[in-house]
This record gives structure tokens, sequence and C-alpha cells, in this order.
């Protein structure tokens, strides 16, 4: 079988040259890659892009062997419930080059003001001051280092003053991430005693987005990869899967310029804003903190994956319950935008190409809820007058898990940092005493957990009362009805 080349997009013309892209990893391919192409052909845009390899290593096949041509698999559970699978020929790169090997190609592409843009995913770790940087390394090792160099072509190549700028969409999982980003090109600048003419260039002329990106991508279909292939009629080493759902924020503030790419223009799920702050707390309170709540049950339930506790009735009414109640009330945006975004969660969890195990996900569970879950159970809690019923239950079982209070506990340990892992164990020895009340207050009460005492008499006799629910007997996930129907 003969390797994907350009006779699979089937006559689509392949667009100029004009993105650099930092990252050659399955995430940028099957998001803002897939992003770019479809924009393309559906805005009649042209907007080639340039894959350059930060470090060395990576995937170990080369984009040019193919022409930059690959796969993206969108798969998951359409509006009507139905299995939904859609490949697309991915037109939009052109090539890829290493910023090891080919540091000198690299800068030349700073030298061409064809350019406009420099996309970015080098890990949540990639955007990072290195102090140790210079100018004159080939290549520097941070990628913000990189970045600077990069600047430093352009400015002094393509007239100083009067270059044109780059527009900065950076897609690493971080806060601020275009900020952030922007401030270490500046702190690199002063370090490298870089000319303020400089400086003022890439403050007035470059811009620098935060973005927020939602897409799971489970990558390279490696069981599956063959009869893929058939179906398809090309062998794809470069193909990679993803879900249906994508979801791309972009902050435009008031002083930054319109942006270049029109990403916008034709696609439901990119969304330009001035504060993306309602969109992040959105997705973390009710995407990841409905994960959060229901893991350790499904753990205790000695139920393996989201799949597998979505098709549980009694799960779905409670994830549907604690979102509808617990959560929504007591977020920004609009609580219809937000009923959607709930219902497509929902469809999300119950993808059938995607095996996302809970035990997984239980990594780091305490430090999860505390972020994702607890400020929802606080405003709840002022909201309400009493702790809300389903988080508490879900605060029960984390106490649980992590004492190994359940059938198969031993094969279950919890995956946490050490210190957390021994102040749990400590808390585990108030067991044996038979007083549960004690066992979640001291749970409830460790600041190094939670960041304050939340030892309060209703909170700990709430949490308390679903200890008691999960622990009398062999827990399964039908009980849930009974826990539901008895608040």
């Amino acid at each position: 079988m003969e390797r994907i080349s350009a006779g699979a997009l089937n006559g689509r013309p392949r667009p100029t040259e004009r993105v650099i892209q930092f990252g050659e990893g399955n995430f940028l391919r099957a998001f803002i890659d897939w992003k770019i192409d479809r924009m393309n052909e559906e805005v009649g845009a042209d907007y080639g892009v340039v894959i350059v390899r930060p470090i060395d290593g990576g995937i170990p096949h080369s984009l040019n062997d193919s022409g930059g041509v690959y796969t993206v698999l969108s798969r998951g559970v359409g509006a009507d419930g139905s299995a939904v699978s859609e490949a697309r020929a991915i037109a939009a790169i052109r090539r890829e080059i290493s910023a090891v090997s080919d540091w000198e190609d690299t800068l030349a592409l700073a030298r061409e003001p064809n350019f406009v843009a420099v996309v970015s995913n080098t890990t949540e770790a990639g955007i990072t001051y290195n102090g140790e940087c210079q100018a004159n390394d080939a290549p520097p090792a941070s990628f913000p280092a990189k970045v600077t160099r990069l600047l430093m072509e352009r400015y002094s190549t393509c007239g100083r003053d009067e270059a044109p700028g780059l527009q900065f969409l950076p897609c690493e999982l971080i806060d601020k991430n275009g900020d952030t980003l922007e401030k270490i090109v500046l702190q690199h600048a002063q370090d490298w005693e870089l000319s303020i003419d400089f400086q003022g260039w890439v403050k007035t002329k470059c811009a620098f987005y935060n973005t927020m990106v939602d897409r799971i991508v489970p990558g390279y279909p490696r069981d599956e990869a063959e009869s893929i292939e058939m179906e398809l009629g090309y062998h794809d080493p470069l193909m990679v899967t993803a879900e249906l759902f994508h979801f791309l924020v972009i902050e435009k503030r008031q002083d930054q310029p319109e942006l270049v790419l029109p990403l916008a223009e034709k696609d439901a799920g990119t969304i330009i804003t001035e504060n993306a702050e309602g969109y992040k707390e959105r997705k973390v309170a009710i995407l990841n903190g409905a994960h959060t709540a229901l893991c350790p049950l499904a753990l205790l339930a000695g139920v393996e994956t989201v799949r597998e506790a979505m098709d549980n009735a009694p799960a779905r009414a409670f994830l549907d319950a604690l979102i509808q109640t617990e959560i929504m009330p007591h977020l920004s945006l609009p609580q219809d935008e937000l009923k959607v975004f709930a219902e497509e969660v929902l469809r999300r969890f119950a993808n059938p190409f995607i095996q996302h195990r809970w035990y997984d996900i239980s990594l780091n569970g305490l430090a999860k809820f505390h972020t994702r879950n607890l400020p929802r159970l606080k405003k709840h809690w002022a909201a309400t007058g009493v702790p809300p019923k389903l988080m508490s239950l879900s605060l029960a079982a984390w106490l649980a898990f992590y004492i190994g209070d359940f059938p198969g506990a031993e094969e279950l340990p919890p995956r946490d940092a050490k210190d957390v892992v021994q102040r749990m164990n400590k808390i585990a020895q108030l067991k044996g005493e038979g007083d549960v009340e004690a066992l979640v207050g001291a749970f409830l009460g460790d600041e190094c957990i939670w960041g304050q005492s939340m030892a309060d008499e209703e909170l700990i006799a709430e949490v308390a009362n679903g200890y008691r629910f999960l622990t009398a007997e062999a827990f399964s996930l039908n009980r849930l009805t009974d826990w539901c129907e008895r608040q």
C-alpha cells in the first residue's frame, strides 16, 4: 500500500507558506493545523504552515516524506446519539524543518515577509524562562529564546522599525500563555542588551494572544491502523485521531490588532473575545469538574473507563444533576450557553472511540478537586446555605479511595505526590477507631491539602453521611439512584 500523498487531497490547492509552527506533535496537527486547513477551504484563505521541530526527537516519521499531507480522523457521538467518524487529508502543512539541525533554515523563515503568524505547542514546560540562553546560541535551548532570536532576525533584515511584525497564537496549556511568552521574550531582550528600539518594535508591531484550547486527541490509532488504512486506501504513519468536539478561544484585547488568520470566520468552534476567563471557568468547572467528581465513585464501583460509566443510567443522571444544580448556577456565562456546553460534555464522555481510564484521571485527584470543584462547592454553599449533596458524596469517595476503603484497593493505590500520600496514610489510621466524623474531620481539616481548614460541622456531617453510604456495602454506580432520591 502506497503512503499518503497530495493525491489524497482530491485537487485541493496547496497554500502559500505563511505560518510558522513550533511543534509537530499530535495535538497541533489534529487541532490548529486541522482548523487552518478547513479555514483555507471554507473561507478561501491561503495560509500554509512550515513546521519547526523545536527539539531533537519527537514523532519518528517526517511529514516531508508525504509532502506534508496526513490524515485527521475526527470521531465521536453526534447530536442524534449515533457514532460519527470523519477523515480529512490535511493540505495546509508544506514542509517541516528542525530548529536543532536546520537552525539557519529556521532563521530564514524570519527574513521572509510572507510569514505573518506563529503557532506553537511546546508542552506546558515550553514557555519557561531559561537565563542561560544566549543570543548567539545555535539554537537557544528554550522556546521563548528561539522566538526572541527569530524576532531579532526579522527586525534586523526586514527594515528594523518598519519590519512587519508577527502574531503569536501559543496553544500551550498554561494560563495567559500569550502574555507569558511576550514577557519572557522581553526579558531575554533585556538580558541580551538588545536595543530599546527593538523592544519597542516587539511591543508595538508584534502581538501575543492568549488562547484556550480544548480537544481530546488520542493520537495514532495503533490498534486500528491497518483496518482504517484499508478503508482509506493508503498508508499513513502520521494519521492522528481526535474527538469531534473542538474549541479555540482567542483573547484579543482592544489594544491588539485584528487577527490575520480568519479562524473564526466560518468556524463555530473558534471564538474571539476580549476576555476568555468565562470560557476557561466553564471548561474547568463543567468538563474537568464533572470528570473529577465522578472519578472516585467509578473507581470504588470497579468501573474502568469513562465510556463504561456513561453507559450506566444512574451515573449519567448523577453527572447531569451535578452539572445542572451544583455547577452551572455558579458560573458567569449565560445559562443557555452553559446548557449547550454541558450537553456536549456528556456526549464527549460517551465517545465510543476513546477509552479514557478513570485510574489515569485519578492522578493527583485531591489537587484536581481543589482546583476544579472546590470553588463551586463554596459558591453553592454560600448561595443555598447548605453544602452541595453531590459534591459532598464525591469528597467522601475521594477519601475512601485515598485511604483504600473499598474492594480492590490493593490494585488501585492513590497516585499523588509523596507528601500527600503520607498525609492520607496518617489520616487512614483513624479509620480503625470507628469514628467516621473524626476521620472526615481530619481529612477536611488538612490545610496542606485544601489550603485552609474545611472542617465545618455541616460539611463534616454531609461527607460523613456519604462515606457511610459508600462503605456500608460494596458500592456500584447503580446505587447512585438511591443517593440522589434520598437527597
